[in-house]
């Protein structure tokens, strides 16, 4: 059975006028035991709100409609406490900026520690204890000292450590991570990824693996889910998408990926427009070098070309 599955998922955000938009337009996918699901897409496609509203930690002018289930049951039927109980403990998140996600006036290791006493049934000096082994667990030297450390005394790849830390300490049975190597230089970013998919293997987790960057995608993910305007633009197994890429959008991440040096890069002209300023038809259209006038009078409907491969555009095969 999935660890999670997500059924006709639509956010919406309410202005201060108290008009409503539409910022993820029913989306579903599931994620299944021990698996690594990827969610790609150009910043503002709705990748983060779409984990936001998973976790149920949405902005106070925002809600969503449709269905999360989380080990079969239905996130809706809980109870606020009841959601606050699940995250942290069975399903728990990784932020793309770790500085403003952590405490500045709290030291890592008291955080790491409030984790284990706010969910499990352990002494203080056991969360200690547990929270030193987590900091080694992630490769942070000399855990026993930098464990009385506040953030702003480590760098930006030993505060995702942290964070990383945080988030398995509970064992969970699904991780979110929402960019976690933003911001990050490339060693740094291998380091981390490398930690993050061993962590994985380890626990045997499931995670949800949300970045910009198809080359994390294709090096991690066992299926991923193409995001754009708050829709799903392909869906398929991470080896099908790269081989044969049907969706124009797609094609033009991958096309937009470095070539070699002194290759010009070729990225997708325009810019992912504002959802409240959607284009009528296909909402890729004005960026679409494909575009005719039927893609613009109707959105087309997400739909499966080959087993497991799903494409929403009239020109797939």
């Amino acid at each position: 059975m999935e660890v999670l599955k997500v059924d006709g998922l639509s956010v919406y955000f309410k202005s201060r006028t108290q008009t409503v938009v539409r910022v993820v337009n029913s989306v579903g996918f599931e994620v299944g035991a021990s698996e690594i699901f990827g969610i790609v897409g150009e910043s503002g496609c709705g990748k983060s709100i779409t984990a936001y509203a998973i976790m149920s930690i949405l902005p106070d002018n925002a809600y969503y409609e449709g269905a999360i289930y989380f080990q079969g049951q239905n996130m809706s039927s809980l109870s606020d406490e009841g959601r606050r109980q699940l995250r942290g403990n069975r399903v728990s998140m990784i932020f793309q900026e770790p500085m403003t996600s952590l405490n500045p006036v709290l030291t890592i290791g008291y955080q790491i520690a409030e984790v284990l006493t706010t969910h499990k049934a352990v002494s203080r000096k056991e969360a200690r204890d547990r929270a030193i082994q987590l900091l080694a667990d992630v490769k942070i030297p000399f855990p026993e000292v930098r464990f009385n450390d506040y953030p702003h005394q480590m760098s930006g790849g030993m505060r995702q450590r942290v964070m990383i830390a945080m988030a398995v300490a509970c064992d969970p049975a699904l991780v979110i991570a929402d960019e976690p190597t933003t911001a990050l230089d490339v060693t740094i970013q291998a380091q981390i990824l490398n930690l993050l998919h061993g962590i994985k293997e380890e626990k045997n987790m499931s995670m949800l693996l949300i970045t910009h960057d198809l080359g994390i995608i294709a090096e991690h993910t066992r299926r991923v889910m193409v995001m754009y305007a708050g829709r799903i633009m392909e869906l398929a197994t991470t080896e099908e998408l790269f081989k044969t890429p049907q969706h124009p959008y797609t094609r033009g991440l991958i096309n937009s990926l470095p070539r070699g040096r002194g290759i010009a890069l070729n990225p997708i002209p325009g810019f992912v427009p504002r959802p409240e300023n959607l284009p009528e038809g296909c909402k890729f259209s004005d960026r679409c070098s494909l575009c005719t006038k039927e893609c613009k009078e109707a959105e087309p409907a997400l739909r499966e070309t080959t087993t497991g491969h799903f494409v929403r555009c009239i020109w797939s095969s």
